[in-house]
């Protein structure tokens, strides 16, 4: 009796709390922001999309300011992706290959949030507190964040109220359903992690390995690839070079962000011997893709943003002399 009591009582709590007194829904991006810069922990995530499951299991830690990360698959194909600094190595036992590029952002694929770009996020988004649950144990604050025109995606992000991390997300479509969802059903805080935990299970010697042999260079050294134009919030973000993983050609990468949402744009020059070059609208789940060939370049932009997003930015890339 004392059990049921307790537990429709805890239901309450969780049913009509809110956020803290005086918390507002940007500073709880920013908390967000700065635990995924500070705070590292142990656990695993399970990922949903196109009605599958992936379950992996990360480490993730923060040593004098350097990030490093490792996940590893625990169902399906075997997958390992290892980031130290500013590289990452994917690991594809099963395909014999590997692929390593130098680039700053997470692997686990759940969002990260622009801390120049928050101030800016009301241009694109309406930002609300929702109420207070439960995930992987933990208690987190629900956060909506809901597009102001059709160029992006929602969010509802659950957020852990002790230490800031990002323990839930889904990815809001225009009907108001989630077509992605990522959530962590164990999550461990820790001030020092193993440094096996950061050993890959594949030897390096045993794959070929595809990708950047060197650190791409800066912007100054890149040539005149720009979007003329582009939707309500985006900004260009990043813009490096680099040879393409496979054909080891040279390939320009541009990234516009509204400081969640994103679109990489791939510029590539079409070889004797190309296979068809992508051209329209394709998707795969959430991520969408716009190709078209301009002077002899393959330009391909890709996002998890709607349809009209990448076909938007894709054809506004222009090459300015």
């Amino acid at each position: 009796m004392f059990k049921d009591v307790l537990f429709a009582a805890v239901l309450g709590v969780f049913s009509t709390s809110t956020a803290i007194a005086g918390d507002t829904a940007q500073s709880w991006l920013m908390r967000m922001h700065h635990a995924a810069k500070t705070v590292s922990y142990e656990g695993i995530f399970v990922y949903l999309h196109d009605n599958r499951i992936e379950t992996m299991q990360v480490a993730h830690e923060l040593v004098k300011g350097v990030h490093r990360e490792r996940l590893f698959s625990l169902n399906g194909e075997a997958r390992e992706i290892i980031r130290d600094k500013d590289q990452v190595w994917c690991y594809l036992p099963n395909r014999k290959m590997g692929v390593h590029e130098y680039r700053r952002a997470s692997t686990s694929g759940f969002p990260a949030v622009l801390a120049e770009r928050i101030d800016m996020l009301k241009e694109s988004y309406d930002l609300n507190l929702g109420s207070q649950d439960r995930i992987a144990g933990r208690p987190v604050q629900l956060l909506v964040v809901k597009p102001k025109d059709e160029f992006r995606y929602g969010y509802r992000f659950w957020i852990d109220t002790e230490h800031g991390l990002l323990l839930k997300v889904d990815l809001v479509g225009q009907k108001g359903r989630a077509i992605e969802q990522y959530m962590f059903t164990h999550i461990t805080v820790k001030s020092k992690i193993d440094n096996t935990q950061f050993m890959p299970v594949t030897p390096k010697a045993n794959l070929v390995w595809h990708g950047d042999e060197k650190k791409p260079p800066s912007a100054s050294s890149l040539s005149g690839w720009v979007a003329q134009k582009l939707p309500k919030g985006y900004r260009l973000t990043s813009k490096t070079s680099r040879l393409q993983p496979v054909k080891k050609v040279p390939l320009e990468h541009l990234v516009y962000s509204d400081g969640i949402s994103a679109v990489s744009v791939f510029i590539e020059k079409l070889q004797p011997g190309d296979t068809q070059p992508m051209l329209g609208l394709s998707h795969m789940g959430a991520v969408n893709a716009f190709g078209r060939v301009l002077d002899g370049y393959q330009i391909t932009a890709v996002g998890e943003v709607p349809a009209v997003t990448v076909d938007y930015i894709g054809r506004a890339v222009v090459h300015k002399n």
